[in-house]
């Protein structure tokens, strides 16, 4: 009678396993095959692009996966071709990766959670859109020392003249930053641009030496809160891209984009204070008050870039107010923008304030393999008029500049190392710029040349950390001779 009941409960078992297995599992299974196909096919980041330690370990076998970005594979599928997530009582612990008759899920490598570092080797601490500048602040140990640099190797040939090159050591940069303690800290950066700084026979040789940033960041709310920080010092503005990102290794092409250098005066540094901080993951803020620009320096072929004070003893003609959001909706997706209002002066023209705005968008992708960056800037300058006019005893006006400056830039990039298995990166993009520092002029005799440069270039990283690059660029102004110019360049950041 036993041995009959025993028979029948075996049965029973059995039919209850088929139906979970066709009804359940088999669902389940091929939901996950669905799931991770559409996931590889949606952009998501890769193994070269760094992320947090949450982000490089994956979830434990709970059954739940507990990332909510959807395109995300290297937690959910740390554990490919094994059911734990949709068994919940059955099978204790069988699924747990023994079972190997589920179909199997091989990942590309680029989707694979890297492995945790062994003791004593270098943890790299980079954010692939960001540099590293909160990755050195986040060391154990209490005070840092790190930096970045470039060589170049610039190439002319404008049009209907004669081929010229230049070799420069163009930035070295040291940062030194330390914790007092777990609300107080300091960050600096002391640069040297172009080598040497000197004078030979009363004649000055090009080359600077420089405060780029030196700043103490407060954080005003207890525990571990990153949501609300004072900071006050010399203090990047932060508008657009490269002004805040610049270390060579995390954007392409030799040279900083020309929207970057013209419409926005990159690097542009103020003495300031303000507050800034990190509420939620994906979102982070910036505001200051700093010192406004100066508008004797400001001229139509370089717009507001001579106006920069650089906190050197900077006689200020009145306030300015920056400040700036950005928004990560998904991993490897950043979209940010940034307003500006300041007054410029100048001092010497009496009756004359000129006041300044301006605004910029941002966008940077860095998911399966691709690299995109757009970025669209404008500024309103006024009483330009005035500017424009000679003083008294003067042979040239105050000022050059345009009442209106606009640029724009778009790249996209792919790495083809993508799914090879290796840190390297081998980067081939396309950039296209075009700016304008008399855009839309009141004065119809006052209208200097709109730029479009087309850029194509390579960029090789043989460690995230450390870059090679080559790129030609076609600059066409809208009047005036063309110019063919290759860039060679290496950079790294540390």
């Amino acid at each position: 009678m036993l041995s009959k009941m025993k028979v029948i409960f075996i049965c029973n078992m059995e039919r209850l396993k088929m139906r979970f297995v066709s009804k359940v599992l088999a669902p389940s299974c091929l939901f996950a095959v669905v799931v991770s196909g559409l996931c590889l096919a949606l952009p998501t980041a890769g193994a070269q692009e760094p992320s947090t330690p949450a982000e490089q370990s994956p979830d434990a076998d709970t059954g739940t996966d507990t990332d909510t970005d959807s395109d995300s594979d290297t937690d959910a599928d740390a554990d490919a071709g094994t059911d734990t997530g949709a068994d919940t009582g059955t099978d204790t612990g069988t699924d747990t990766g023994a079972d190997t008759d589920g179909p199997e899920i091989v990942l590309p490598p680029g989707e694979v959670a890297p492995e945790e570092p062994e003791a004593g080797s270098y943890r790299v601490e980079i954010d692939p859109l960001r540099g590293m500048q909160q990755g050195r602040m986040r060391r154990e140990q209490k005070t840092t020392i790190g930096g970045y640099g470039e060589l170049h190797l610039n190439m002319v040939k404008p049009e209907d003249e004669s081929f010229s090159s230049r070799l420069d050591l163009h930035r070295f940069v040291l940062f030194f930053a330390h914790r007092f303690n777990d609300r107080f800290q300091f960050y600096s950066e002391v640069e040297l641009e172009h080598a040497f700084v000197a004078e030979s026979g009363g004649v000055a040789i090009p080359g600077s030496f420089q405060i780029e940033q030196a700043f103490i960041d407060w954080r005003l709310l207890k525990d571990t809160s990153e949501a609300l920080y004072l900071r006050a010092g010399v203090i990047l503005v932060p508008m657009g891209v490269i002004n805040q990102w610049h270390e060579p290794p995390i954007f392409n092409g030799v040279e900083r984009p020309q929207v970057d250098r013209v419409i926005i005066p990159t690097t542009w540094r103020e003495g300031g204070v303000g507050i800034w901080g990190q509420p939620k993951e994906e979102v982070r803020y910036e505001f200051y008050v700093m010192g406004g620009l100066d508008a004797n320096g400001f001229s139509g072929s370089s717009g507001l870039r001579g106006g920069r004070l650089k906190v050197t003893q900077a006689v200020l003609n009145g306030p300015a107010f920056v400040g700036r959001l950005e928004w990560e909706p998904i991993l490897g997706m950043v979209l940010g923008v940034s307003p500006y209002f300041g007054l410029a002066g100048p001092r010497e023209l009496a009756g004359v304030n000129v006041k300044v705005g301006g605004i910029s968008g941002d966008w940077r992708v860095l998911r399966k393999g691709f690299e995109s960056r757009a970025l669209i800037a404008y500024f309103h300058v006024s009483d330009t008029d005035a500017l424009r006019v000679i003083p008294p005893d003067e042979t040239l006006p105050t000022s050059t500049v345009g009442s209106n400056l606009f640029g724009a830039y778009g790249e996209l990039g792919y790495n083809v190392l993508y799914y090879v298995d290796t840190e390297m990166a081998l980067v081939p993009f396309v950039r296209v710029d075009y700016y304008d520092t008399t855009f839309q002029e009141s004065d119809p005799n006052f209208n200097l040349p709109a730029f479009v440069v087309p850029t194509i270039g390579l960029t090789y990283r043989p460690i995230p950390q450390v870059v090679f690059k080559f790129d030609y660029q076609y600059e066409r102004p809208s009047t005036g001779a063309i110019a063919n110019r290759w860039n060679v360049g290496m950079g790294y950041m540390f």
